[in-house]
């Protein structure tokens, strides 16, 4: 069941929660908000009494029964409570423009820490994304404080509602159920529509991503150039308009749908009103009220139907809002927290890593088969290890298991004779330095490229220059500048497919950790540039534990093992001469590559 299907209906389920959070941010702004509510409220209460008494002194005046003094003595009350709500507006303006709106990017810092610690696997799962669109959508709108507000909002709109009974009380009560009566199809059908627009925008987020997915697409740097190549530009642009319009018209539905109802509501309100004139017809013409009540008694009966249909309105708007606060609060609590085994807290990141796995399977979800089953293999301190197969046989998904990217289905890794599992997150990540085929080409200079291996050390140039070095990339920063921005999207040098892997492979061993995992890494260049590479990688990587995942198997005659998988198994284990001789699998792979490193 989903986690819509389980929310309370009630309008205050957040409030408790939303109000301790906004406290906890901004304490002195909040209070001073619901300072000035509480003062618009009060205002509000007499303001009715006030705009009562102008009506009926201004008609009395022209009767000849009131004097001049008193009535330019209501109009100047009148007059000063009418610029009452604009100072306390001001007044609101300021403090949400200065300072709310400011702080409010706190919920947001929250969901991206949330985010950043969501376990990888989750952003396998497209739901996730539909979660996250919709908690951004939430705080990026100021959901949050919007929900707060509503509650806060209800106070003038009721202290004027009470102040309305109570004068329309004091001339007749029978117009107070006709005020109510008309309201009521309003309040039912806005309460329907506001909930039937959250279900119908909940359905429609997948959608919604995949407009957006495409109009990335249509303007990205990247993507642009290849689309004009292909010729593919028109193609793109139909579908994405495609998805456009069906939200469009998905959208005008609803609207046309509500139009019909609220127009019948409308023509209810009318009708009340029209009511209420005739009823304070006929109180006049039997003596109940005298002319200027009458005047009195039909501003205060639209005061009340209005009073009365915003008060329903924002019952049912707050509905609406509670709703898009729990996409956020329901996403927040949906997170799991991560707990290592306080046991091994005071490990220290170690120089050295003794790798063991044991009866390894992983599937991506539990309707899909296993992509690994029962691996298992050590790989001791020290060891320079590949692991190879060709595409399918498992090797991205078990390198993103060992690094701690995914958790395994069952089975463990340990690493130094500690299950991993044990580990905290961070801890596991500091052991390894990972170097992946899908790697990002950050748009930042060439110094933040390399150095975001290790962020605290960016400022070593000497240290860029030998990761550089090492993977072959000491020419691009020769000729390019360690501070030289890259990439076309600021203006910046563009590089190669080429030399931007080498310029991710010199990131990866910027990282001093005592393993380092290279997924694919150089499955871009040339396989005798590959062969280069790698090999002279190997050969600055002693002391380190390496482990290099490939389907190209040049690089295997300069390691010390391999590990070769065929379909999610470990299929050998030995060395390039030891599985030559054998003539399985990796003698295979071997032959129908050795023309690649051969003249």
């Amino acid at each position: 069941m989903s986690t819509y299907e389980n929310k309370s209906s009630s309008n205050f389920r957040y409030l408790g929660r939303i109000t301790k959070d906004l406290f906890t941010i901004m304490p002195f702004e909040v209070s001073g908000i619901l300072l000035i509510k509480i003062l618009s409220a009060a205002a509000a209460f007499v303001q009715v009494y006030i705009s009562a008494a102008f009506f009926d002194i201004a008609c009395r005046f022209f009767e000849g029964t009131a004097a001049a003094s008193e009535l330019l003595g209501i109009c100047a009350v009148f007059i000063a409570f009418l610029a009452v709500p604009f100072v306390l507006e001001l007044l609101q303006l300021f403090i949400n423009n200065i300072k709310i709106f400011d702080k409010n990017h706190a919920f947001k810092d929250r969901l991206l820490e949330k985010i950043a610690s969501a376990p990888l696997i989750d952003f396998e799962d497209s739901e996730f994304y539909n979660k996250i669109s919709r908690a951004g959508s939430c705080v990026s709108g100021n959901g949050l404080l919007n929900y707060f507000y509503g509650f806060t909002d209800f106070f003038p709109v009721i202290f004027r509602f009470i102040g309305v009974i109570s004068v329309i009380a004091s001339f007749h009560v029978a117009f107070i159920p006709i005020a109510v009566i008309s309201i009521i199809p309003s309040f039912v059908s806005k309460w329907v529509y506001n909930k039937a627009l959250y279900n119908m925008k909940r359905r429609q987020t997948p959608l919604a991503r995949r407009r957006d997915y495409l109009w990335g697409v249509l303007t990205g740097v990247n993507t642009v150039k290849e689309l004009r190549v292909l010729g593919s530009e028109a193609y793109f642009k139909k579908i994405w308009t495609e998805a456009r319009d069906e939200c469009l018209d998905q959208d005008f539905r609803m609207d046309m749908k509500a139009a019909d109802v609220f127009l019948f509501c409308d023509v209810i309100k009318f009708l009340g009103f029209a009511a209420s004139v005739a009823l304070a017809v006929y109180f006049v013409g039997n003596g109940s009220i005298s002319i200027g009540q009458f005047s009195a008694c039909i501003a205060a009966f639209g005061t009340l139907q209005a009073s009365t249909a915003d008060i329903a309105g924002m019952i049912t708007d707050q509905n609406k809002k509670a709703d898009y606060a729990g996409d956020y609060y329901d996403f927040i609590d949906s997170m799991e927290t991560e707990t290592a085994d306080s046991s091994h807290a005071h490990i220290d990141i170690p120089e050295h890593a003794d790798i063991e796995v044991r009866n390894l399977c992983f599937a991506y979800s539990a309707n899909m088969p296993q992509v690994l089953r029962n691996i298992s293999f050590t790989i001791k301190s020290g060891e320079r290890v590949v692991i190879v197969g060709e595409n399918g046989s498992g090797k991205t998904t078990l390198s993103k298991l060992i690094n701690g990217a995914f958790g395994p289905e069952s089975g463990q890794i340990l690493i130094n004779g500690i299950d991993c599992a044990a580990l905290s997150r961070e801890k596991r990540y500091s052991i390894f330095s990972v170097i992946q085929q899908d790697f990002v080409r950050y748009q930042l200079s060439l110094r933040e490229n390399i150095g975001l291996g290790s962020p605290d050390d960016m400022a070593d140039d000497l240290r860029l220059i030998d990761a550089s070095k090492r993977a072959g990339a000491s020419d691009i920063v020769e000729r390019v500048g360690l501070d030289t921005q890259l990439g076309r999207e600021f203006d910046g040098v563009e590089l190669s497919g080429g030399e931007w892997q080498k310029i991710v492979i010199a990131r990866g061993l910027y990282k001093d950790a005592p393993c380092i995992i290279l997924d694919e890494p150089t499955s871009a260049l040339d396989p005798l540039v590959e062969n280069e590479i790698l090999s002279n990688m190997v050969g600055m990587t002693i002391g380190k534990t390496s482990v290099i995942f490939s389907h190209r198997v040049g690089i295997c005659k300069y390691t010390d093992r391999i590990i070769v998988l065929r379909a999610g198994e470990v299929a050998e284990v030995g060395t390039h001469t030891e599985l030559l001789q054998a003539g399985g699998e990796y003698a295979r792979l071997w032959n129908e590559q050795a023309k690649w490193y051969t003249n």
